[in-house]
């Protein structure tokens, strides 16, 4: 009897070669979908990268109106050691574009590439350790098209953020041809990262990895260039950071360079089409690198709830305990030069609200302690979020383990990983600046602001744990408070934000430490706030059903 041949079969298909599949097929359907499902993330980089540049560009012409103040400012602040290493170099201070430009260095440098970074990871790996790449995939959206739609949106978002930091410093009143150059490296820095953070994701097997690759590989540029810089060593083309201040977009006529663009557009386009050959060579779900085996047996911890939420929130509180410390341990170390410069430059004083060089160092070095403890709470938060939505949480309580108890054992761990860090990145700065000035006085001074800051930090914390009882979903908005707490910190007085705005920060409610002493009844307030809100936490996340996907 002769076969027969089922429709469909690879029998039933005609003989010769099968048509090359279509990588790139519904990129803008893909494009498409990225906007409108992903909004969000991509509104936020436009808005936080432009609003640094247009926030600092609104209040240098305040701080330095006569040429006389901008010669001063070049020849102080301009010439210091800490503030090119900080800052990176900068070009043509005596001018208000040339000091834009340097002040908002340290913040562009960091704000830049974790905008890139973080967006691409968000739209990719994010996106597919979720599993919606793969439903994408399954119909006719090639495979290569999500990573090609993103790379589309980078590009677009920066140059959107572009537009609109041309449009602030023009508002300003600086010059057009100068804004246009130093937002065409912003821009370029931003797609540059981007790029990075394509690659990490598809070298990483999951989003936590690749977030702390892309920290990591940020971290490394920042402080290659510091140190070159720091040591006058002239090699700006050896860190990707040292790219954007070599434009020199503020600079004389015929001064810009047009290296560090071609050099960031370069460099991405290399890194763009790396990502994309490893995509279309990994499985689905998986990265090029294979994570570590773990061990055979479990650690008996594991099996209680104590156990299970330190190993989840170990990793926060370790990253942001470095970031304190270290930053702590810096600001301790050059607490000397730091202070000679800024008591030399009264406008940096008023500009900060303060009036003295120690009282400067000390409120730098405590709201960055504060809100990286207030972040290891946030943190803690979208990691139980994660677990939630991925269905593991309800694996755990179906178990024998309480709801009550897993809830109670996770922000309990919380607070102390956000206590612990504010904690010792008081006592660094504390003992570090009591080495350099020999003044005792300087311990307790930031024990003191350490200790005034602790309520505002666990009534973030708090106010994290009631958003994730609600739902995975709402968890996010836990990082609004601590954005804020840091925008009113340091660009609460140059913006001139009006007092309703600032108190919308709880470390402002405490008071200016340590120019004020701490409010205790604002500290009475937060600490009793805290405890209503972990206790509604318990309640609503005890009533409600857990969500999963």
């Amino acid at each position: 009897m002769a076969a027969t041949r089922i429709p469909g079969s690879s029998a039933s298909r005609p003989a010769g070669p099968r048509p090359a599949p279509v990588h790139l097929s519904g990129l803008t359907r893909m494009a498409g979908i990225c906007v409108r499902a992903l909004w969000p993330a991509q509104l936020a980089v436009i808005v936080l990268s432009a609003g640094l540049v247009a926030a600092v560009a609104r209040g240098i012409e305040g701080l330095y109106p006569t040429q006389a103040d901008r010669a001063q400012y070049a020849a102080t602040v301009g010439v210091s050691t800490i503030n090119i290493a900080f800052n990176g170099r900068g070009y043509n201070l005596t001018s208000l574009g040339g000091i834009t430009a340097f002040e908002v260095g340290f913040a562009g440098q960091i704000l830049f590439p974790l905008a890139g970074v973080v967006l691409a990871i968000h739209l990719t790996r994010r996106q597919e350790e979720a599993g919606r790449i793969e439903l994408l995939t399954a119909g006719r959206i090639g495979p290569a098209a999500p990573l090609g739609a993103v790379a589309v949106l980078v590009v677009m978002d920066a140059a959107i953020a572009g537009a609109l930091i041309i449009a602030a410093m023009v508002a300003a009143g600086l010059p057009g041809t100068g804004a246009t150059w130093y937002a065409a490296g912003a821009a370029a820095c931003i797609i540059f990262f981007g790029a990075v953070g394509l690659l990490l994701a598809q070298l990483c097997q999951s989003a936590r990895t690749a977030y702390l690759a892309g920290a990591c590989t940020m971290t490394a540029a920042f402080l290659v260039r510091a140190v070159l810089d720091g040591l006058d060593a002239k090699l700006p083309w050896l860190s990707p950071l040292g790219w954007l201040p070599e434009v020199r977009a503020f600079g004389a006529a015929g001064q810009q360079r047009v290296w560090p663009l071609i050099a960031y557009g370069a460099g991405g386009l290399l890194l763009a089409a790396v990502s994309g050959a490893l995509a279309l060579r990994r499985d689905l779900g998986s990265g090029v690198l294979a994570p570590r085996p773990g061990p055979a047996r479990a650690r008996r911890g594991l099996a209680t709830g104590l156990g299970l939420t330190w190993r989840q929130c170990r990793s926060a509180v370790t990253v942001w305990g470095a970031i304190a410390t270290g930053w702590a341990l810096a600001m301790g170390l050059m607490s000397k030069e730091v202070t000679e410069l800024v008591d030399a430059n009264p406008t940096i004083l008023h500009s900060m609200g303060v009036d003295r060089g120690t009282d400067l160092l000390v409120m730098m070095a405590a709201v960055v302690s504060a809100v990286a403890a207030a972040a290891v709470g946030v943190q803690a938060g979208t990691r139980l979020a994660g677990e939630e939505s991925s269905g593991r949480l309800g694996a755990v309580l179906s178990t024998r383990l309480p709801r009550e108890h897993l809830w109670g054992v996770w922000w309990t761990t919380a607070l102390f990983g956000s206590l612990s860090v504010m904690a010792i990145s008081s006592l660094v700065l504390g003992v570090s600046t009591w080495c350099v000035s020999g003044q005792r006085a300087a311990l307790r001074t930031a024990l003191t602001v350490g200790a005034g800051y602790t309520a505002p930090v666990v009534l973030v914390t708090a106010v994290c744990a009631a958003l994730c009882a609600l739902g995975p979903r709402w968890t996010a908005l836990g990082w609004l408070p601590v954005g804020w707490s840091f925008t009113v910190g340091f660009l609460g007085e140059a913006l001139r934000l009006p007092q309703w705005s600032r108190d919308l920060s709880p470390l402002h409610l405490v008071g200016t430490l340590p120019v004020d002493d701490p409010d205790r009844t604002a500290v009475v307030g937060l600490g009793l706030a805290a405890v209503v809100l972990l206790a509604a936490s318990v309640v609503v996340f005890r009533r409600r059903d857990l969500r999963a996907g």
